[in-house]
């Protein structure tokens, strides 16, 4: 990709644009062919300031943690890990944004239900318990039995939406972090 051109007057004005719909600046680089600081320069520009210094910062993460980082990169064809670091901080708000509020209220909706499966479960635990310790004859019922296939019928579901709705997570996730990370993926080997 040929990151020195120089941008048009037109390609300016697409990259304001495009910035202002909220595309990032790691698809624009992409575009338009040029480096995500000639984008930055361009936006600068165009609000008559100078792009933002960077500044350095530094953290601990173990040793774990480190080869946890490069093994995702490495997955993804990824060598420049400032720039991977540099591309997921940028797209931070998105990355981190907080669950939506339907996944709230169905995770909300599934404790509701557990609970009132596992109190109907205790009740049934408990008096089978009791009979069992003063020596009297197991008082289970059709009823009993209604509500123990009631609360694995629920399980099992709750197991499949979880699932169902973990995955639907993870792969939006993965796209996010892969949209955050385009374009830095080496052209060869990874070494």
């Amino acid at each position: 990709m040929g990151h020195h051109r120089k941008l048009t007057d037109d390609e300016r004005r697409q990259i304001i644009e495009a910035r202002a719909e909220g595309n990032s600046a790691a698809a624009l680089a992409n575009r338009f062919g040029v480096s995500r600081r000639t984008i930055y320069n361009t936006l600068g520009k165009a609000k008559g300031a100078r792009p933002a210094r960077t500044r350095t910062i530094s953290t601990r993460v173990s040793a774990r943690e480190l080869a946890g980082f490069r093994a995702a990169l490495a997955r993804r064809g990824i060598t420049d890990h400032p720039a991977a670091l540099r591309c997921l901080i940028d797209a931070a708000d998105v990355l981190l944004r907080p669950a939506d509020q339907a996944v709230i209220d169905q995770m909300h909706a599934w404790g509701a239900d557990i609970t009132t499966h596992g109190t109907a479960i205790n009740q049934i635990a408990r008096k089978l318990n009791e009979a069992k310790l003063r020596g009297h004859p197991i008082p289970y019922t059709a009823k009993d039995a209604a509500m123990i296939r009631a609360f694995a019928r629920f399980f099992v579901d709750f197991i499949e939406d979880f699932r169902t709705l973990w995955e639907a997570r993870q792969a939006a996730m993965t796209r996010e972090v892969d949209e955050a990370l385009a374009g830095l993926a080496t052209k060869g080997p990874v070494a």
